[in-house]
């Protein structure tokens, strides 16, 4: 039972405590620092309130944090809370993944991307991918706004024939795809790691405020109320 990742904006926490860098300004342009147009850096919304501000301009496609990079294990559980507000909200923004490193291939019957919190048409999206070939299924949606906050907590056991849960705010959610609050699936297909931050959107400038994210390996480790406790 450990507490792998701990960034809370309110301590005035450096990002950088979430894992590796990632920038991307066009697809393979991937600068090393942070510069006035694209950037993850300590600050404040539009409230005043300290958080860790995402940002790039519009025709960028990439300012992530790449967590726990290849340190995920088969058979394990994360527990992950992630605060977080929107200023726009583009069709295509990726603001989590459990991005799939060695099997994201078809031959090795991987996926890209098993999972996904995703922007699309104004509704926050669940997504998980079953098959290399499939791409991203959508499993739960929700109506969003811009500069509102919410809360995630996700729980992810990392094996192949694994789970994912979601709570939004607090609560549970039912995935439209199981009609329950499980959601089977191939969660490690070889190496899933999770990324935060925001990944395409590139039509726009687009800039998250997180306040908040923590990964555990078993619920206690982390905010409960994310999970209603």
């Amino acid at each position: 039972m450990t507490l792998l990742i701990d960034f809370n904006a309110d301590r005035g926490d450096d990002p950088k405590k979430l894992g590796t860098l990632n920038l991307e300004k066009d697809k393979g342009d991937k600068p090393h620092g942070n510069s006035d147009d694209l950037y993850i850096k300590l600050g404040k919304d539009w409230k005043g309130t300290k958080c860790a501000h995402f940002h790039h301009k519009a025709g960028y496609r990439r300012a992530e944090y790449h967590a726990l990079k290849g340190e995920t294990k088969a058979g394990t559980t994360y527990f992950i809370t992630y605060k977080l507000a929107l200023q726009q909200l583009p069709t295509g923004l990726i603001l989590f993944q459990w991005k799939e490193y060695e099997a994201n291939n078809d031959h090795d019957m991987g996926a890209n991307i098993p999972l996904t919190l995703e922007i699309r048409k104004n509704q926050l999206t669940f997504t998980h991918t079953f098959k290399w070939k499939e791409g991203r299924k959508v499993q739960w949606t929700q109506d969003v706004e811009p500069h509102k906050e919410h809360k995630i907590g996700m729980e992810i056991l990392a094996k192949h024939d694994g789970h994912a849960k979601l709570w939004l705010d607090g609560k549970p959610v039912t995935f439209e795809t199981t009609k329950s609050q499980n959601l089977p699936g191939n969660m490690m297909p070889g190496q899933s790691d999770p990324k935060f931050g925001i990944y395409g959107g590139e039509d726009v400038q687009v800039d998250s405020y997180v306040y908040q994210i923590q990964i555990g390996t078993s619920k206690g480790d982390v905010d409960q109320s994310y999970f209603g406790h």
